[in-house]
């Protein structure tokens, strides 16, 4: 799974300051807000008559000096419009606002992409955020390769076929649970069902440990994940919107005093994070105690890969608490939500397409009568319609619709499709300033039609079958989209996520007919920071759902 950017591992200030005496409250509040004085202050300085090497990539003008396009961008209904106005308007680069007149560049282009990912290594590391940790989707350089490297064997194809077994039964699990609420036919939120067995999944893979929540067991931590980003990031407040802000534009020496200010985002993410703690560090000191007395090192889940490190003597085998309780709550978050939103999503557009939905039960019959026993990660590979499916689910709706980017030095974008600049001139290179903020756009890229077909915005698995080229530069980890990253930042657990859907998928469709309610129109993609979330048009205020007709098969 992906969660680029760092949403999970938050900053533990307010958490902490909750417990502080009255006194010492009011002298971290009086800090806090003197440290914020000061970066304001800083900002206007550091922007004030400031010259962008990218003055002349055109762009929309911006509606607001002080928000730029973030209040408008974060304040609608479905992301994408947008986005795809401005890609027919400017190309596939183009300029925008940030908070505070911060110049953001976002670019699609899958040449310039390709370069930020994979050609330039670490040196377009990720923006600071507000909610950053030392986890595996959030370190760099030396500390990334040497994380990824310890826990690297926990996802092997391999090691991933030794959990089929565990997908298969929680996919039994979950039919089973659907069969007694539904009476042959009814309307289910599906995005709750498929978040229960996403996390019983993590639970048992990644941590040995049943958290049972199709049974109804583990309320706290399934209550910590329910619509964590709609609670945190979306449609932020306006002062929501330039405290985060804050984190991107200030100086390291400026940003730590910004903890100790509640907002909501941080709020609801050490919420998730003291929660996620809560109950994933007394199993991991279980194992702790299980490998010292007996060093396993032919078991490599991801329990025991990070027992062995926290063990270690050698420092760069080795990870600190620290470390570790951000790996914790990484693989909760990481493991759950992806695979949780896609298989969801996917149900969504076997709904609005019956035809394909039926088709993928005739493969999944010609499977199981070819299969001797249990299906094999084999069998899943060979069902060509499925995995189309699943691929196109994850090019139209992906978790993060952007990532950001932040090059270390100065650069030179090369550019797949040229622009036009301000200046009426064609460009095919873009030159870029130390610390100019990049916007990787990942739903426009995925919707890209040079890359994807002239029915690029449309719902079309044949895409993947047909024999088109859609391999212009070489850029995804998964069929080539970018919904799982690229290059040396890809998500680590794309397989896994892979071969769970193939897996749950398969058993929900030979039990159950998806169809879309009466009077249920399509979803939206509501804006929630870096991620899409699923709403039903006109009740945002409900969170996110995918409300789907489910029937006995």
């Amino acid at each position: 799974m992906l969660l680029d950017g760092a949403l999970i591992n938050g900053c533990s200030q307010w958490h902490c300051l909750q417990s502080m005496p009255f006194d010492m409250q009011s002298i971290i509040h009086y800090l806090a807000l003197s440290t914020a004085a000061l970066s304001l202050f800083y900002v206007f300085l550091r922007f004030k008559g400031r010259k962008y090497a990218t003055q002349k990539i055109r762009g929309p003008p911006s509606p607001s000096r002080l928000f730029g396009h973030e209040r408008l961008l974060r304040s609608r209904q479905h992301v994408g419009d947008l986005e795809m106005e401005w890609y027919q308007k400017y190309g596939a680069v183009y300029r925008t606002k940030g908070c505070y007149g911060q110049d953001i560049l976002a670019v699609a282009d899958p040449k310039a992409l390709q370069y930020i990912f994979h050609s330039s290594g670490y040196r377009f590391p990720k923006t600071r955020d507000a909610a950053t940790g030392q986890g595996l989707v959030t370190t760099t350089g030396e500390m990334h390769q040497r994380q990824r490297k310890i826990i690297g064997p926990a996802f092997t194809a391999s090691q991933l076929r030794l959990f089929l077994n565990v997908f298969q039964a929680s996919a039994v699990k979950l039919t089973d649970r659907l069969n007694e609420r539904i009476d042959n036919a009814k309307v289910l939120n599906v995005l709750e069902w498929t978040s229960k067995a996403a996390l019983d999944i993590v639970g048992i893979t990644s941590f040995r440990y049943e958290f049972n929540s199709l049974s109804g067991g583990q309320t706290e931590l399934m209550a910590a994940l329910n619509n964590l980003f709609g609670d945190s990031m979306a449609w932020p407040a306006s002062l929501q919107l330039l405290y985060s802000a804050l984190w991107r534009v200030l100086p390291a020496w400026l940003i730590a005093p910004l903890g100790w200010l509640p907002s909501q985002e941080t709020v609801r993410l050490n919420q998730f994070r003291d929660t996620a703690m809560k109950v994933s560090r007394p199993i991991f000191e279980k194992q702790l105690k299980e490998v010292a007395n007996d060093a396993n090192p032919a078991e490599k889940d991801v329990v025991n890969v990070l027992a062995l490190a926290h063990l270690n003597d050698d420092t760069k085998k080795k990870m600190d608490d620290t470390e570790i309780d951000s790996q914790l709550a990484t693989f909760v978050l990481a493991g759950h939500d992806t695979t949780a939103n896609t298989m969801a999503w996917l149900l969504y557009e076997l709904s609005l397409h019956p035809e394909d939905q039926a088709r993928i039960r005739v493969e999944i019959s010609r499977a199981k009568l070819n299969a001797p026993g249990a299906l094999t990660s084999n069998d899943y590979d060979s069902m060509l319609w499925l995995n189309a499916c699943i691929k196109e689910t994850l090019r139209l709706h992906p978790l993060a619709h952007c990532l950001f980017r932040e090059p270390a030095q100065d650069d030179i974008l090369p550019l797949a499709e040229p622009i036009i600049t301000s200046d009426g001139k064609s460009c095919s290179q873009i030159p870029i300033a130390k610390g100019q903020v990049v916007l990787a756009s990942i739903y426009t890229y995925n919707r890209l039609p040079s890359v994807w077909g002239d029915d690029a915005e449309k719902w079309n698995p044949n895409r993947f079958l047909d024999g088109r080229d859609i391999k212009q530069t070489s850029l995804g980890v998964y069929a080539n989209l970018l919904t799982f990253s690229a290059g040396i930042r890809g998500c680590i657990g794309w397989r896994f996520a892979v071969m769970e859907l193939q897996s749950v998928v398969t058993e929900l469709l030979s039990n159950f007919e998806f169809s879309m309610p009466k009077g249920v129109s399509r979803l939206q993609h509501g804006p929630a920071g870096i991620a899409l979330i699923p709403i039903v048009p006109g009740k945002a205020e409900q969170g996110a759902q995918i409300p789907l007709l489910v029937t006995a098969a």
